[in-house]
């Protein structure tokens, strides 16, 4: 039986085709906050389809992408492909390298590098007032809006130890799954689809790193935002002014810590939040 889930993030839709039932639970899963009924005819598509030796093979547009993927593998890497082609294409959006949360309404964005620790600080401000919108993939509109694209927390092998000794992780702990050595914990989202900045928080984790917090000018935070541009070639001035603009919108800094706790007190202080933690 031939099945087809349809799926959207920042205007841009895909759909994912396969004969699997495995595949389409799957993807409740992973994008289960994105599904949607239909798709236009013409959008992307990712096929997954039986390997004849077993697993899985995908399939970009007839194109074969990976092959011979086990159930183990799968999760990971679909999820990955399903990210970079609603990026690929998109050409009105500033699609970012990000995490994005939200309190009292408003959105904290956190551009950084992979392997910054973006991921756990995020799970870490999860317990301390904040809710998730996305730990890896946000985009930015030409007014300023904020998504993010919702899925599973990515939890990797350096900092399972640590999510799994928060209190409030436990529950979404225990509907987890792991792929390919990570661990894909399940998070409710509790955010509008626009959001405004309230502040651009570019985080720096290191072992031995004492906390600091230096505040970026616009062109400083541009520069941070451009090292996060994922789609920056097929922007208007390689997305300067999509950056430029998110840049001046709200206060940024640079935050270099090994402490997580020594962050959410920052913010507590910073806005005067009421610690809820």
């Amino acid at each position: 039986m031939h099945h087809s889930v349809c799926l959207a993030f920042a205007g841009n839709q895909l759909r994912i085709q396969t004969e699997s039932t495995l595949v389409v639970e799957l993807a409740q899963f992973l994008f289960g906050h994105h599904l949607q009924n239909e798709c236009d005819e013409f959008c992307p598509a990712i096929e997954v389809v039986f390997a004849t030796d077993g697993g899985f093979q995908l399939m970009v547009d007839g194109q074969l992408v990976a092959i011979a993927l086990n159930e183990d593998e799968l999760p990971v890497v679909l999820m990955q492909l399903a990210q970079r082609q609603l990026v690929f294409g998109e050409s009105r959006c500033a699609m970012l390298h990000a995490a994005l949360l939200i309190r009292n309404g408003c959105g904290f964005l956190l551009p950084a590098a992979a392997g910054s620790g973006k991921t756990t600080l995020a799970a870490w401000l999860l317990g301390h007032g904040f809710d998730l919108v996305s730990d890896e993939l946000s985009a930015a509109s030409e007014n300023g809006d904020l998504d993010g694209f919702t899925r599973p927390l990515n939890i990797k092998r350096g900092s399972e130890y640590l999510v799994n000794s928060f209190d409030w992780m436990g529950a979404p702990l225990s509907r987890s799954r792991r792929s390919n050595g990570v661990t894909l914990v399940p998070w409710e989202r509790c955010a509008p689809s626009k959001l405004t900045a309230k502040v651009i928080l570019c985080p720096s984790y290191d072992d031995n790193a004492s906390f600091n917090v230096e505040a970026l000018s616009r062109g400083r935070c541009a520069t941070e935002l451009l090292g996060s541009l994922l789609n920056a070639r097929n922007l208007p001035k390689h997305g300067l002014t999509l950056v430029s603009r998110l840049a001046g919108s709200c206060p940024s800094y640079r935050v270099a810590y090994s402490r997580l706790e020594d962050v959410s007190i920052w913010l507590e202080e910073l806005h005067g939040f009421h610690n809820i933690s």
